[in-house]
């Protein structure tokens, strides 16, 4: 069967097109002890008859773009096992070929007495939410095969992943003023980059910098003060410590974030796999020896009075106009033509829940999500949680001196957060 691509599986495969990233999600869990190779593998081919979009392949047919089912059976590169850390490694770096599939693949690495597992998905099929979504059914799969060698889940029917949903719950006024009143609200050029090395060959890494439970807490605690969500907190310290870095003092700096539209329509939070996140612009000037509880203030403020105007519901409505009024060839053309990738971005996956991330009796000691790989100059930090601790991660198609920077900045970032 064929089923229709999707306006944002579009937009993300537009991301690797136009130089933006190579539109993979991936997500790294550490366990102590081993896993049971043989459920895990079972439990990933539930996932693909639970979620059939997993099971597709991806085909361009000059303007018609769809999705077609395959036999579960045929499908390769689904589940590999490895000694090597180097292979490993290099997994979690890969992309999938969405012409091939599976739309997700996974890796088992196996060192003494510990296993580490390397989950990738290709971004065209979900968003951050519902990949971390996936990772709980493929955990609770497991864990009910321990329990029950014949357990047989509920497969859900391939379900509507459109944009409608989301759409549909906007009033026509609502939708006319974000037109009008936010029109620049989540598609801007930049002319300042993040200093990475603009020349050299390059290869795909992920970096990562971990807080401790005790920093995180004080971060939270900090944001509780001052009637700020942790992501206010999170962001303050990004404009601080990217102030620094390129010498910004005194000088007008955006941020792009992203947005889960589920907050919108519920609903969705349990059906199938899609793409329902848009992003906005934050602004913030960062005046020398200001503190941090002031630049938390003006963070704060901004991203209250954007909640207030149905935040994100501007570019879900421009794309929809578009994909709407004009033929499926030219709506893209147009949507190619006018994607203005964010230069320097920041996405919260938000928390790995460990009581729903469960893998039968195996402790899972540690786990982070993180978006896709860019490419330079296009530069992005990525935060999720797990059992009270914070993961920062950056992915880049780089060199040596990138990573040497991204450190520098990591340690920045760390000077500026709380505890």
């Amino acid at each position: 069967m064929k089923y229709a691509a999707e306006l944002f599986d579009k937009v993300q495969y537009l991301f690797k097109e136009t130089g933006f990233n190579d539109h993979q999600l991936h997500c790294i869990l550490q366990f102590s002890g081993h896993l049971d190779e043989r459920l895990l593998k079972q439990a990933l081919y539930l996932l693909l008859q639970a979620f059939p979009i997993l099971a597709c392949t991806y085909q361009q047919k000059g303007s018609r773009t769809y999705w077609q089912t395959c036999d579960v059976s045929l499908l390769k590169n689904l589940f590999r096992i490895t000694e090597d850390q180097n292979t490993f490694e290099s997994f979690s770096e890969s992309m999938i070929d969405e012409t091939i599939g599976p739309q997700i693949q996974a890796c088992l690495y196996r060192e003494k007495g510990n296993d580490s597992l390397s989950i990738i998905m290709n971004h065209m099929v979900c968003d951050g939410a519902d990949f971390k979504r996936s990772l709980y059914v493929l955990s609770s799969f497991y864990t009910q095969f321990i329990k029950n060698p014949n357990f047989i889940p509920n497969i859900q029917p391939f379900e509507n992943r459109s944009l409608k949903p989301v759409t549909s719950k906007l009033r026509l006024s609502t939708k006319i003023k974000s037109l009008l009143f936010n029109g620049k609200e989540s598609n801007q050029k930049s002319e300042v980059t993040f200093p990475l090395a603009t020349s050299g060959p390059t290869a795909p890494f992920i970096l990562t910098h971990k807080l401790s439970e005790k920093r995180t807490k004080a971060l939270i605690n900090l944001g509780k003060r001052h009637g700020a969500t942790v992501n206010d907190v999170v962001l303050t310290a990004y404009y601080r410590a990217l102030s620094k870095l390129l010498h910004k003092n005194g000088s007008k700096l955006f941020i792009p974030i992203m947005i889960d539209m589920r907050r919108y329509a519920p609903q969705l939070k349990n059906q199938s796999l899609s793409n329902i996140s848009s992003t906005i612009i934050t602004h913030a000037t960062i005046e020398t020896n200001e503190t941090f509880e002031e630049t938390l203030e003006k963070i704060n403020s901004e991203l209250t009075a954007m909640k207030k105007k149905y935040m994100g519901v501007n570019g879900f409505v421009k794309l929809s106009v578009i994909d709407k009024i004009f033929p499926k060839k030219i709506s893209y053309q147009i949507i190619k033509r006018n994607l203005h990738n964010p230069n320097i971005c920041m996405t919260n996956i938000g928390i790995l829940d460990d009581r729903q991330l469960v893998f039968g009796n195996t402790p899972l000691i540690d786990a982070f999500e993180c978006g896709s790989i860019k490419y330079r100059p296009h530069f992005q930090i990525a935060l999720s949680s797990f059992k009270g601790t914070m993961t920062f991660s950056c992915n880049l198609y780089g060199n040596e001196q990138d990573k040497q920077i991204i450190r520098q900045f990591f340690s920045l970032l760390d000077s500026e957060l709380p505890g």
